[in-house]
């Protein structure tokens, strides 16, 4: 088996650089929201740019911060070789600006400059949509797996023989089409298996020089995973494997591939004890192996499915804000199950708290230790608390559990569900941060299963009951009608369109959010 696994390189900022004319690989570039908080998170940063150490994920005040460090260092440079600015105050400067890497190469009087590209969901997904057509000129459809807006594996097994190339020539053709098209570069994997090409891709072909359009491609098979990378640390640069896997792993003495393969040999139970059935995968991407083909996925059907909407706010808010949001993407999500035209019983809710709802009053030794105070009343936290990736303490988020007495996609039922459980579980007293709503168990409305038979006994008034839920039946289609109405009215004039009352109350996100893709501006 032969697969390939093509990463288009710095996407967002290489498409925001090809619709200027610009050259990505030389420009610095970085693709943010800048009239959000500089806490904002950078969707895509130029190569150039990473050249400086700056993360292809990192906070917009990460860059702002690196970039003055940079610069600091290029004026002391400059003054040193003669080339800065002496301006009227006698302080010295840079003579211009510049966002080129090969003009700042070749002038250190110049500061380093950068564009901030204001993201723009729907035309990288309009470009998205045109690489992969590109690829399908090469491989079917049935042959590719899309893994994400920039990212796919491909089984070219079949393929190879056929156009009488190496998989190597076959992945080198596709990149080169791509770039002609799209003005776009790509790195690539290829490898054995799904699990060797991604790893290729990743970790191998950061070490191979690139090309004169910045092309990288590595290969891998299972022996030379284990002679190239089972040294290879840290562990969380392989695939699956993030933070707490990593320092889980540590505390068994696992610090690359190479341990968790001894380990699984001598003693398999202590790694599927630590990560339970995780394990079981982790034990052979640690061997190089990986059973799942492109076929498998392409077949694969959950057990039960779910529908969900996160929101990460902008700012925290309070409780009563929270409920409102709440509600809104609540409605959201029942008319997703009207569009789709699913039904559920039963709904999710998680609430994350900000780490600026608690405040220290005695500092301890340990988090066991140490007092809490809620920021907005003062009065002591009993509840559970957590730490965040940066070590930084917040209440534990709520999470629970409704529970609905028939399958349905009523927004009313629902929506009512929701805030008697948002009212259950959240503290009224803490700030807002994150928030998400699921609707679990979901069937095609078709599939409803008939009521069991009722038990009759003396005591109950049949005929009203009949009535009522002959009117209950009745407001549910109404109901129904009314939100497939919403839908076509949006489907045609845009989700803006209709709006409710809710909508334009103070703390209100859903306008907002219409305009969005993927929490990012359209």
């Amino acid at each position: 088996m032969t697969y390939i696994a093509i990463d288009l390189k710095s996407f967002y900022a290489s498409v925001e650089c090809a619709d200027r004319g610009l050259d990505a690989l030389s420009v610095n570039l970085i693709v943010a929201d800048a009239t959000r908080t500089e806490k904002t998170i950078c969707l895509a940063v130029s190569p150039s740019l990473k050249a400086y150490g700056i993360a292809g994920r990192a906070r917009l005040f990460e860059v702002i911060q690196r970039v003055k460090e940079v610069n600091a260092e290029r004026l002391r440079n400059a003054i040193r070789l003669g080339k800065a600015v002496r301006g009227p105050d006698g302080k010295y400067g840079f003579s211009v600006r510049s966002a080129d890497a090969r003009q700042l190469a070749a002038d250190p009087s110049l500061e380093l400059d950068y564009i901030i590209a204001r993201p723009r969901m729907k035309l990288y997904e309009r470009i998205s949509t045109k690489v992969f057509s590109i690829y399908m000129k090469y491989v079917s459809d049935e042959d590719i797996h899309v893994y994400s807006v920039d990212e796919c594996f491909m089984d070219v097994t079949g393929y190879l023989k056929t156009y009488g190339m190496t998989a190597h020539e076959l992945a080198m053709t596709m990149i080169r089409d791509v770039l002609y098209n799209t003005g776009i570069t790509a790195t690539a994997g290829i490898g054995t298996n799904m699990y060797l090409a991604k790893i290729a891709m990743d970790i191998v072909a950061k070490r191979v020089p690139a090309d004169q359009d910045g092309v990288r491609i590595a290969e891998l098979n299972e022996q030379t995973y284990r002679e190239l990378l089972w040294c290879h640390r840290p562990l969380k640069d392989f695939w699956r494997v993030g933070f707490g896997i990593a320092a889980r792993l540590e505390k068994l003495g696992c610090y690359t591939m190479g341990d968790i393969a001894r380990l699984s040999l001598t003693n398999e139970d202590l790694l599927y004890k630590a990560l339970g059935i995780n394990a079981e995968l982790l034990i052979d991407h640690a061997w190089g192996w990986e059973p799942a083909r492109i076929s498998d996925i392409k077949t694969y059907r959950p057990i039960s499915n779910s529908l969900s909407s996160g929101q990460v706010l902008s700012e925290a808010c309070d409780a009563r804000k929270g409920r409102l949001i709440i509600r809104e993407m609540t409605d959201l999500l029942t008319l997703d199950l009207v569009k789709k035209k699913l039904v559920t019983k039963k709904i999710e809710l998680t609430v994350c708290y900000d780490r600026e709802s608690l405040a220290v009053e005695v500092q301890g030794r340990s988090l066991r230790d140490s007092v809490f105070r809620v920021a907005s009343t003062g009065r002591i936290y009993t509840g559970a608390i957590s730490a965040d990736p940066y070590g930084r303490i917040i209440p534990k988020h709520a999470h629970g559990t409704g529970n609905l007495d028939r399958w349905t996609s009523s927004t009313r039922r629902i929506s009512d569900a929701m805030m008697e459980l948002y009212d259950r579980i959240v503290d009224p007293d803490l700030l807002i941060r994150r928030a998400y709503v699921v609707a679990v168990g979901l069937i095609p409305e078709d599939d409803i299963p008939e009521e069991a038979p009722l038990q009759l006994d003396l005591f109950t008034d049949y005929e009203t009951l009949a009535r009522q839920k002959e009117e209950e039946a009745a407001a549910d289609a109404k109901e129904k009608r009314l939100q497939e109405a919403a839908l076509d009215i949006q489907e045609r004039f845009g989700k803006n369109a209709m709006l409710k009352g809710m909508n334009l109350e103070e703390g209100a996100m859903t306008i907002k959010r219409n305009g969005q893709v993927g929490g990012h501006r359209a």
